[in-house]
């Protein structure tokens, strides 16, 4: 337990720092006088300064599927992609970290994602994962197009829920509060994506089902690089 909280603290401080500084300004020494551990502690835990980080990102991700695979076992309508997405934002609104890594804020993670083994480990793991995602949701019927005939169909949905994180705080947009806008991109999901007829409750629990499983595969093969 102590190893786990010691390590716990080094990403504390690590996200921290993160979050302050930006990957490129910050050094290791810095997350370990934060941390209040000798540098080669953090070593112990971690081989690079970029792998130290990947896991802080891995560890933002962990919290948001564990919430997810929460939300589809207490109500199976959560599978629906315009009630997922609105609680994705939600999630995303109320985390700098997840808004840097949404946005692709290149003043916070720097190359992170692209040139460390475990960012580029957690964008494949992304991939993969979207496509999982989108097979199951077609199968039970809570997507319309199929994803195996229309090559374009994640890009699409990948652009419209970027976009709503991109537009925060631009000049023109809306002070509306985090759930307004959420519910403006369930709207625009919905209407774009699923179905016109309401799925059934028993394509939403199988959806469910599958899904929940689908999000802990990746929630543990992100887990790993955690202490």
């Amino acid at each position: 337990m102590a190893e786990r909280e010691k390590g716990g603290r080094i990403l504390d401080a690590a996200e921290a720092l993160l979050l302050r500084a930006g990957y490129r300004k910050v050094a290791v020494a810095e997350v370990a006088e934060r941390a209040h551990v000798g540098k080669g502690t953090v070593y112990l835990y971690w081989p690079s300064k970029a792998e130290l980080f990947s896991a802080v990102l891995a560890r933002d991700s962990v919290r948001q599927l564990d919430e997810h695979i929460a939300a589809l076992a207490a109500d199976p309508a959560q599978s629906r992609p315009h009630l997922t997405f609105a609680s994705l934002f939600r999630q995303v609104a109320h985390s700098p970290l997840a808004t840097a890594l949404y946005t692709r804020d290149h003043d916070v993670l720097g190359e992170l994602l692209t040139t460390s083994q475990g960012g580029v480990a957690f964008l494949a793991g992304k991939t993969d994962t979207t496509a999982r995602y989108l097979d199951v949701l077609h199968r039970h019927g809570l997507l319309a197009d199929d994803p195996t005939t229309d090559p374009t169909l994640a890009y699409r949905l990948s652009s419209v829920v970027a976009g709503a994180f991109l537009l925060e705080g631009l000049p023109g947009t809306t002070e509306a509060d985090v759930d307004t806008r959420a519910d403006a991109l369930a709207t625009t999901v919905r209407r774009a994506f699923e179905p016109t007829g309401p799925p059934t409750a028993r394509a939403m629990r199988a959806a469910a089902t599958e899904l929940a499983e689908l999000y802990q595969r990746w929630r543990d093969e992100l887990a790993r690089s955690l202490p």
